[in-house]
């Protein structure tokens, strides 16, 4: 019974068909909101403009951990496209885009069985706003982190050929990087890494590309995107992209958006270029000046060990004649010393026989003669053996006489050029005249001339090995 009851109070009740249910509903929502109302929130699932010529995307909400917490579907159709574009003419760096928060107007409406938001207008003032205060927050956050200085506080290497590029690959501004780096004649290595610049996603997109290209130890970072609506490059205003370049171990380049477009991103960089091009032309002027610097220094080395070469040619050429002078003075001196005691030898022997001759004359004067001859004899013996005497110490004094005349000319002769080019030794020498002492003296495709004992021989130098310091004493 209490079953029937039921059954017949259900009956009873009204059934809404489908339409009819519809048809309420509209009327309901028509009735809260009976004209166009501002809705503000982040743009999401933005689809380009069908063939129709209208736009859909939703608008939500997020939590603090970025999930939606309420969503409504947006449609702008045709003819209010046509009156929106029209009107954001005047604001050329503002595009709809995923992720970006704005302030619409529009009509609330009930249609095929959900609620949305029919657009007719867009307040671009409200959008620039909030990006200008979440812009200067995070600037102000990281400026008290001390990591708007951290990352320009790297040294850019003297020679950044190893380049780390964070880009669209395949877009205008990878193809501009590497196009300009490539004709520049320099040897760079380009590690890139694919990340998206804009819309749902970028952010993350971005911090894993910033992210891959540091483990591959580049000596600098370009992050570039080239032009676009302002609202493009609201990725490159986000913090935790910001916090990524600051904490990069190398130096990161930005090239982002147009000449007058400025992100946070750019204010953490090492360095902010323009455009992506003048990132790359960055790159080229510093690896110019560090080959201007080296050729420089190169020339500055030639031209001292050159100066130090001669100067030491020229010391060495007094030197010589100092010695040549020396040793014939000494060797004339040694000779007149020679002549004058061989003189006085010849005059003492002179004088010793006179005045032996006069003793025997006196003696054999005061003798018999047959003590006298007896006496001659002995006196001959006697001077026959001083004679001998005289001779012996004549001889020993000429003899080293002889021997120290012998020693300088040995030492004159050693010095001679002549006689080492006779032993087999050379002399090598730069067609101009300078003499090549080592190896580091010349350089290949040098010409050289090496002096022998009956000649010369011209050579160029093809291979240049230079020994290490510590063999010569192993």
């Amino acid at each position: 019974m209490a079953q029937v009851e039921q059954d017949s109070l259900f009956a009873a009740e009204h059934t809404y068909g489908v339409g009819e249910l519809a048809a309420a509903v509209t009327r309901v929502v028509a009735s809260a909101f009976p004209s166009e109302v501002w809705v503000r929130g982040e743009i999401n699932g933005l689809r380009p403009t069908n063939a129709s010529g209208h736009v859909y995307f939703s608008l939500c909400e997020r939590n603090s951990r970025r999930g939606p917490t309420a969503s409504f579907g947006v449609a702008l159709f045709r003819q209010d496209r046509l009156r929106v574009e029209r009107d954001l003419a005047a604001w050329p760096a503002f595009n709809l885009a995923d992720g970006l928060e704005v302030r619409i107007r529009g009509r609330v409406q009930h249609r095929h069985g959900r609620v949305q938001v029919v657009m007719s207008a867009v307040d671009p003032v409200h959008t620039f706003g909030r990006l200008a205060v979440a812009r200067e927050l995070v600037l102000r956050t990281l400026a008290a982190e001390g990591l708007v200085e951290a990352n320009r506080a790297l040294a850019l290497p003297a020679l950044p050929l190893r380049v780390g590029l964070v880009t669209s690959e395949g877009s205008a501004a990878c193809h501009d990087v590497l196009a300009s780096l490539e004709t520049s004649g320099f040897g760079f290595h380009v590690l890139v890494a694919d990340a998206r610049v804009q819309g749902t996603g970028a952010e993350l997109s971005l911090l894993r590309a910033l992210r891959a290209v540091a483990r591959r130890s580049p000596d600098v970072v370009l992050l570039v995107r080239g032009g676009g609506a302002r609202t493009d490059l609201v990725a490159f205003d986000s913090e935790r992209v910001a916090r990524a370049v600051a904490a990069m171990p190398v130096p990161v380049v930005t090239g982002i958006g147009h000449e007058t477009d400025t992100s946070v991103a750019d204010e953490v960089a090492h360095r902010a270029c323009k455009t992506p091009t003048a990132c790359a032309a960055l790159l080229v002027e510093a690896v110019a000046a560090a080959r201007a610097r080296s050729e420089a220094a190169w020339s500055g080395v030639v031209r001292v060990s050159t100066e130090t070469t001669a100067g030491a040619d020229r010391a060495l050429s007094r030197r010589a004649r100092g010695l040549a002078t020396r040793t014939g003075g000494a060797l004339a001196g040694a000779n007149g010393r020679l002549d004058g005691r061989a003189g006085q030898l010849v005059t003492l022997a002179r004088s010793r026989t006179a005045r032996g001759v006069g003793q025997v004359g006196a003696a054999a004067r005061r003798l018999d003669p047959v003590r006298l001859d007896a006496r001659l004899r002995r006196a001959g013996d006697r001077l026959d053996e001083a004679a001998s005497t005289l001779w012996r110490t004549s001889a020993r004094s000429t003899a080293g006489a002889d021997a120290k005349l012998d020693a300088v000319a040995a030492r004159v002769g050693a010095a001679d050029p002549a006689r080492a080019l006779a032993r087999g030794w050379s002399l090598t020498s730069t067609t101009d005249g300078h003499l090549v002492r080592s190896a580091a003296d010349v350089v290949a495709g040098q010409r050289l001339v090496t002096t022998l004992a009956h000649g010369r021989v011209h050579s160029t130098v093809t291979d240049i090995a230079i020994a290490d310091p510590g063999d010569e004493h192993r």
